[in-house]
């Protein structure tokens, strides 16, 4: 039996991926008031996410990135008000902690 298999057969809802990223990222516009910008980042970081599954400072400054065309790194830590790695942290975290919003 596969994980996914055990997971239905527990009752755990089957969540899309990207439906995770999603919700997750839903999770950290409501944790705060965010400008904008910092919407507009945080937005394409969920999209990455989605793509990549892995989004931390390495992928943000890989050349050729767009983040990294754009600054990388050191730009979103500015637009983060110097809490990149909380945003990254959380934004992954919500994204494969178990189904909350399913059960909410």
């Amino acid at each position: 039996m596969n994980r996914t298999s055990k997971l239905a057969a527990l009752g755990h809802p089957l969540i899309d991926y990207d439906e995770r990223v999603n919700r997750a990222l839903g999770k950290i516009l409501a944790s705060r008031p965010w400008d904008p910008t910092q919407k507009k980042w945080l937005e394409r970081l969920a999209k990455q996410l989605q793509k990549e599954i892995v989004v931390d400072r390495e992928s943000l400054d890989a050349e050729g990135s767009l983040f990294a065309a754009e600054g990388g790194s050191k730009r979103l830590e500015k637009v983060s008000e110097g809490r990149l790695d909380e945003v990254l942290s959380d934004l992954t975290g919500n994204v494969w902690r178990a189904a909350e919003g399913a059960e909410a």
